[in-house]
């Protein structure tokens, strides 16, 4: 495998700090092994959990959405998705502009998968996060409990690839087992992004400057730190990334062409509390919120 980077810097790929995710398929109707996984390694993954087709159907609207503000190349085919020179997405609200995407994000699929897991009525956030980052886009290492965690904490993402998500469109990275990490937990877990205006202030670990919700922009040096592995691999129409709230995450840097599609929301137990700002007809998430 070629050398890959996040945030510019080369992962260190040796064995004891990074490899691929397992999968989970083999366990799919076994809820106390997922549980048991999930628990250990802060993660599932399967394979072909979502039919092609419907798939397929919400990455063309997509496309064509993104296609109609100019993003793509106009000469190549537009369910590749290349971007145009001038393209800059990043993170998109889905607000109801696209069916299929809801249908999948929100169908009995999932849900059902969810009911099983939980051992209850499953809630989802009624907010979707559309994910498009353009040629040279990566996200930084960073736990989803700091964007969301007003409610319950027992709450899971789920991660969609919209297409084929290849390592160098810059796919997602799990840091195995960090949300066992409890310094991790007691400390940065405990943040609120909007409470504490962490969006204006600056902060400084693993020698860099940065502002945001990220735990740090140096992707090396967070493995280092905890002597965990970083996971990827190559992502394909159809597959499911789960992950808790604790769980580290991050992305390869995308060394492509091609804009990069996913989706991806929260779920919980519809009796445990929910964080108010993404629920509703029209959440309010960070725009108001602090």
């Amino acid at each position: 495998m070629r050398r890959l980077t996040s945030i510019g810097q080369p992962l260190d790929m040796s064995p004891n700090a990074f490899g691929e995710p397992r999968l989970s398929n083999d366990a799919l109707d076994d809820v106390p092994e997922l549980r048991r996984r999930i628990a250990a390694d802060g993660y599932l993954f399967f394979r072909e959990f979502f039919g092609r087709e419907e798939t397929i159907g919400a990455r063309r609207e997509v496309v064509n959405w993104l296609d109609g503000g100019g993003m793509l190349d106009r000469g190549r085919p537009v369910l590749q998705a290349v971007a145009a020179t001038h393209a800059s997405t990043r993170i998109e609200p889905e607000v109801g502009k696209f069916p299929s995407v809801r249908r999948i994000m929100y169908g009995g699929c999932i849900m059902q998968f969810y009911e099983r897991f939980l051992g209850g009525t499953a809630r989802a956030y009624d907010y979707i996060w559309l994910r498009v980052p353009s040629p040279g886009q990566v996200t930084g290492p960073h736990c989803d409990i700091i964007y969301m965690g007003r409610g319950t904490t027992n709450l899971y993402t789920s991660w969609v690839p919209l297409g084929d998500v290849l390592l160098e469109h810059g796919a997602p990275l799990i840091l195995e087992g960090s949300h066992r990490v409890e310094k991790l937990k007691t400390n940065y877990g405990r943040m609120d992004i909007d409470r504490d205006r962490n969006w204006r202030k600056v902060r400084f670990r693993h020698c860099r400057f940065f502002r945001g919700g990220d735990y740090s922009r140096n992707p090396r040096a967070v493995q280092r730190q905890f002597g965990l592995r970083w996971l990827t691999t190559n992502f394909f129409v159809g597959d499911l990334l789960v992950f808790t709230a604790y769980t580290m995450h991050a992305s390869l840097d995308n060394v492509s062409n091609v804009i990069r599609i996913s989706a991806d929301t929260r779920y919980q137990l519809a009796s445990e509390p929910i964080d108010e700002r993404w629920i509703g007809d029209n959440p309010i998430g960070h725009s108001q919120a602090e």
